[in-house]
Parts: structure tokens; sequence; C-alpha cells
């Protein structure tokens, strides 16, 4: 098996498992998915260092999109917590 097969198989899998386990815990705000979604999926594209270039090159860009939009989720919530 390839190794961007294992990374694709390894984030469908922990991305599965954390919906299940906060849904059973009864989370319901779309903020806390994403947050925790961005979180794992930087996580584990860090394990996975040893693609060719041009993949890599590809999944900083997606990184930083994803990065991005929890800035922009971080964000909100702080406004909020400003706001009252």
């Amino acid at each position: 098996m390839r190794i961007y097969n294992r990374y694709i198989i390894s984030l469908a899998l922990i991305l599965t498992l954390t919906t299940v386990i906060l849904a059973s815990f009864g989370h319901d705000s779309l903020d806390i998915y994403y947050t925790v979604y961005v979180i794992e999926a930087l996580a584990l594209t860090e394990l996975y260092v040893y693609f060719t270039p041009r993949a890599g090159r590809g999944l900083k860009v997606v990184s930083g999109i994803l990065f991005a939009g929890f800035m922009v989720v971080v964000g909100i919530a702080v406004a909020e917590v400003i706001r009252g």
C-alpha cells in the first residue's frame, strides 16, 4: 500500500472516529467539529512527511487553507466572548 493511500485511510478513520465520539457526547456545534478536524488533519499531515515534493506542496496549501479557517473560527469565538 502506498503512503498516500495509508494517509487517506488514516485520515478517514480518525475523522470518522472523532465524529462518533463527539456525537455520542452530544456536541452539536459545528465550530467544535471543525476545530477538532483541522487539528487532527494537521497533526496527521505532519506525521506523513515522506510524500513526494509535489504532494507535499499540495498538502501545504491545503494545510494553510485549513489553518486560515481555524483562525476564522477562533476569531469568531473571541469576538463572542468580548461582546459578552
